[in-house]
């Protein structure tokens, strides 16, 4: 057997050195394939920009991981080239010979480069039809040709077309491949099946043993859930299902006019929503911070999106960290929008998500502009060699994590879990897959958001970059591919619904549908995004949807009522009987208000950084400000701790004491606004007036100032000392200047 064994092993490696002529027209064509998308996209630019002196910079310093990702992408182009060469070339010469036609060794080359560009451009149609927005900046921007090809692939052909294709080369390919390889080898085949056939006919007891142990195996894997848990009405498991900058108002079941939520509009039916749940704070870090920690960011001090390592490496107090001590299995998984995670421990046992540092943002930048590698990178076969994928902004991951929550839930087995699922697809750029892009799209728009939101700059008379100003198709385009990425959210909320059902898990589990924070769309003057700015509910109101066996008498109840996202989790373990813990600062929402309309802070909450600053814009927020850098000249790379993006610490002071703050008390909403001039406060009545037009801070003096007296009594006693209040301007008591 030994020696059947080395033998067919020889053939093996003689084989595949025989063939190694027909890997060439593959390598060729892809080492051609690989020049082309470098020369297309031969710059280090992100969105558009591009500083001659950063990218200086980034040359000298990281040079060496600028070769080593180059070459390998570029050993990726030659292994696909290669193993699509080998199969073209075996299946062409089975038939050749069979047929009788293509004797001359030039005319099956010829034939294999044709049939091997053929197969590359059906992968990359049907990639386009997929995932055209990763084929928008690398591709269809170059030429007007090459834009309208990529809206030939999405508005006319069905993706079903070039699939068909790809699979039916693929099947006859391997098939011929598998034909030839038997018959090569059919004698070493069937002389090893004999000799294994006298190995079993030998030792038949052990034979029977090995089957029986085979078939039970596969039948525990069919029913391995019902074996994984043991229940517990005791312990009962929490997991929450969010989305980033998902806003309530756009889900069907609340009234919206498009059916955006099927599968959230059934767990409501079966649940407790709450209406009029606030984002501490509308950026995604401190957001998840304030709701894991049921605390303030005066208190918690992570105040924006780029933390200092000495912040963030403290162990925190949160509902995880709490959890996991009492025997709770606790995972957290996302995609791009959780780099988060990684970067602060949140007491999270397992965390699936990307960390985001500038090696990963500097691997994406190249591997972005690969046009003619990521029709074959966008699979789980390119997540493994190219990890850096799932943090692309652009290629949403939300089946990935749907796969991986589904995992961490049997990994949790008969423990009690807390699992938190943090989707992106819903944050800018919205930019979903086929068919979710077109799904509420009008047919006939044409402009530059046709695939996802894009940043896109044009160049101005005085030599300098300027945004382009969206249209009104424009800004009902981008309302379309929000509402279509909501879909795709709902469609994995589904899935994960239906899991839960099967395996008999929603008996003793309680699911929550929450977000970080909301987003602004256009209305109004309140622009869109998040962060910047105070004004209205759509950035500041998130979902809070409440799933639990225990609260059978209000399935199918909305609660109207303002309070903030601190108050979540002391309501998911008052819902779960869990006694809250005294880190926790918000209070349950299950418990009926002991106070009076206005008599107490409802909610607080807090601007982010200013991201960027334009002060062209005809909108308000840009003008209301102290002003500082944007993001840009904010941060910087710290080098030494894992070259994560951090801002400035000369910075951390005058971005703290630029910051809006807010504060909802009874129907009042109290804004206030520093500028370089002095404090200035907005009044508004958040039920009347949602969209915060009506400025009542002169007309009703009376309210202004009793909302003044119980903001600052707030800021005083939540900041710990951390802030000061001087002549109504609020300052961070550091000893670094403020300006």
């Amino acid at each position: 057997m030994k020696i059947q064994l080395i033998h067919t092993s020889k053939k093996i490696i003689k084989g595949l050195y025989e063939i190694r002529k027909r890997w060439i027209p593959g390598v060729v064509v892809f080492f051609i394939l690989f020049l082309c998308s470098n020369i297309m996209n031969f710059s280090l630019s992100y969105m558009g920009n591009t500083s001659e002196e950063v990218v200086q910079q980034i040359v000298q310093r990281f040079w060496w991981k600028i070769i080593y990702y180059t070459l390998k992408i570029f050993c990726a182009y030659l292994l696909i080239g290669g193993i699509i060469g080998a199969l073209m070339s075996i299946s062409l010469d089975a038939i050749a010979s069979r047929w009788l036609f293509l004797r001359e060794e030039w005319q099956r080359i010829l034939v294999n480069v044709l049939l091997i560009v053929f197969f590359t451009l059906m992968v990359f149609v049907h990639q386009c039809i997929i995932y055209p927005q990763l084929f928008v900046d690398n591709f269809a921007n170059h030429s007007p040709f090459f834009s309208r090809f990529l809206e030939l692939c999405t508005d006319s052909i069905n993706p079903i077309f070039p699939a068909a294709i790809i699979w039916s080369i693929v099947g006859i390919s391997f098939g011929i491949a598998a034909i030839r390889v038997y018959r090569a080898f059919q004698e070493d085949i069937k002389s090893m099946a004999f000799r294994a056939y006298q190995v079993l006919k030998k030792y038949t007891k052990v034979s029977i043993s090995v089957g029986i142990t085979v078939i039970a195996g596969i039948l525990v894997f069919f029913i391995r859930d019902e074996l994984m848990y043991a229940y517990n009405p005791a312990h009962m498991n929490i997991l929450i299902l969010s989305s980033d900058a998902l806003r309530p108002d756009h889900f069907s079941g609340n009234g919206y006019w498009r059916k955006t939520t099927p599968n959230i509009d059934q767990l409501m039916r079966e649940s407790l929503q709450f209406r009029g749940v606030i984002s501490a704070l509308p950026r995604t870090f401190p957001a998840w911070v304030s709701l894991l920690m049921s605390q303030y960011p005066l208190t918690h001090d992570i105040k924006h999106m780029f933390p200092r390592s000495r912040e963030r490496n403290l162990e925190l107090p949160t509902a995880p960290r709490f959890l996991h001590r009492k025997g709770y299995y606790t995972a957290i998984i996302s995609d791009y929008a959780g780099d988060i995670f990684p970067r602060i421990d949140l007491g999270f046992a397992e965390v699936y998500a990307l960390t985001f540092n500038f090696d990963v943002f500097l691997a994406q930048m190249l591997i972005e502009k690969q046009t003619f590698l990521l029709p074959f990178l966008s699979n789980w076969i390119g997540d493994f060699f190219f990890p850096q994928l799932r943090g692309i902004a652009k290629f949403s991951h939300h089946e990935a994590v749907t796969e991986e929550t589904l995992t961490a839930i049997r990994k949790a087995r008969n423990r009690p879990f807390f699992i938190t699922s943090f989707y992106s697809v819903t944050h800018f750029p919205y930019a979903v897959p086929y068919p979710y892009y077109a799904m509420y799209a009008d047919p006939a728009y044409r402009g530059p958001y046709k695939y996802y939101k894009q940043v896109i700059l044009k160049m101005g008379d005085a030599k300098q970059d300027v945004r382009y100003m969206d249209t009104e198709a424009d800004k009902k385009q981008i309302v379309a591919l929000y509402d279509g990425a909501i879909r795709v959210f709902d469609s994995e909320v589904g899935k994960i619904l239906h899991y839960l059902e099967e395996s008999g898990l929603k008996k003793n589990t309680i699911v929550i549908i929450t977000s970080d924070h909301g987003e602004n769309l256009f209305e109004k003057d309140l622009g869109m995004g998040h962060g910047e700015h105070l004004k209205g509910m759509p950035s500041l109101e998130i979902p809070f949807i409440l799933y639990s066996p225990h609260l059978k008498n209000d399935k199918g109840k909305t609660v109207h009522r303002f309070s903030s996202q601190i108050d979540i989790m002391p309501t998911v373990f008052d819902a779960a009987r869990i006694p809250l813990p005294e880190f926790f600062h918000g209070s349950s929402l299950l418990q009926k208000k002991k106070w009076r309309d206005g008599e107490k802070v409802d909610a607080y909450f807090e601007t982010g950084l200013w991201f960027d600053y334009d002060p062209e814009s005809n909108l308000f927020f840009p003008h209301r400000r102290i002003v500082y850098p944007d993001v840009t000249g904010l941060l910087e790379l710290d080098t030494s701790y894992r070259n994560e993006l951090v801002i400035m610490q000369k910075f951390q002071n005058i971005t703290n004491a630029a910051k809006h703050r807010g504060i909802i008390a009874g129907k009042y909403k109290l804004i206030y606004v520093p500028l370089s001039s002095g404090a200035t406060f907005e009044l508004y009545d958040q039920i009347s007036d949602p969209l915060n037009e009506r400025d009542l801070s002169k007309e009703r003096k009376d309210v202004l100032q009793s909302m003044k007296k119980l903001f600052y009594d707030f800021i005083q006693e939540k900041s710990y000392g951390n802030l000061l209040v001087k002549d109504g301007f609020i300052f961070p008591a550091f000893s670094d200047p403020v300006f």
